[in-house]
């Protein structure tokens, strides 16, 4: 019956992300059935960006973007254009600092749109987001970022620092990124059976050696830690934590070299 059950739980989960769709909602569209913007202190400009022109400007410290979701969404993700090394901006959830590390938050591939792209994105600094590339260099491109939170009232993005960049929007219902562009040294990592319910196995493609994995919630909070793994078959025990998302970080030599994700279900 338990196995029957988890069958049917598998399902469902891949049945809904099968069926997940992004719902992008410009920051110029004004206010709609999802969302209503609520900006401070910057303006709408346009930079020769079509997908996404005008965004709205953010520049030095202070001005912010505030999305307030008419029902609260799970792991939202917000979008950015043009951001270089002096830009750097903070995001509050649900009026509380949230702090963007390679487990609280992910950001994907992005997309160039311009004559100078740079080499990089962006990237995550001290809890902060702020651009990869130097001022010469450029960052014509934008990028989405999702925040790894469940129920979501409230999104805040605020500069704190640079010479600008663009408030693009936000999308809703999208699939989990993967948050591959922060890990050094990748290696291919899988949980059996996922959902969890009591134990379970951390498979990686290759062996790791005086590695340390750490469990983070679904809030980005570290909950558990386990020191000197080595192999790549890594035995997994839910003890007492409660159900819900998980992400899983190994470590090797002071850098992440895995990431996964774990669902823990009664």
């Amino acid at each position: 019956m338990k196995r029957r059950l988890l069958l049917s739980v598998a399902i469902i989960i891949v049945s809904v992300a099968a069926n997940a769709q992004c719902y992008y909602m410009p920051s110029n569209s004004g206010s709609n059935d999802s969302v209503t913007y609520l900006f401070t202190g910057g303006s709408f400009q346009s930079y020769g960006c079509a997908p996404i022109d005008p965004t709205y400007w953010i520049s030095g410290n202070g001005m912010t973007c505030t999305m307030n979701f008419t029902t609260p969404e799970n792991n939202p993700t917000f979008r950015v254009w043009g951001m270089n090394t002096d830009d750097y901006a903070t995001v509050h959830v649900n009026g509380i600092y949230y702090p963007l590390t390679a487990t609280s938050a992910a950001y994907d591939a992005k997309v160039v749109c311009g004559i100078s792209p740079g080499p990089d994105g962006v990237m995550f600094s001290n809890g902060q987001l702020v651009g990869a590339n130097n001022n010469s260099q450029g960052n014509y491109s934008y990028q989405d970022i999702q925040i790894f939170s469940n129920n979501v009232s409230t999104l805040t993005v605020t500069g704190t620092a640079g010479l600008g960049w663009g408030f693009a929007g936000v999308s809703i219902n999208c699939p989990l990124i993967t948050g591959i562009n922060n890990i050094s040294n990748n290696i291919q990592a899988s949980v059996f059976p996922n959902p969890l319910v009591g134990n379970g196995t951390l498979t990686l493609h290759k062996n790791v050696s005086g590695a340390r994995l750490e469990i983070f919630n679904q809030f980005g909070q570290l909950v558990r830690s386990t020191d000197n793994i080595s192999g790549k078959n890594i035995k997994l025990s839910r003890n007492n934590l409660p159900p819900g998302f998980y992400f899983l970080r190994l470590s090797q030599q002071h850098q992440v070299v895995a990431v996964s994700k774990l669902i823990i279900a009664d």
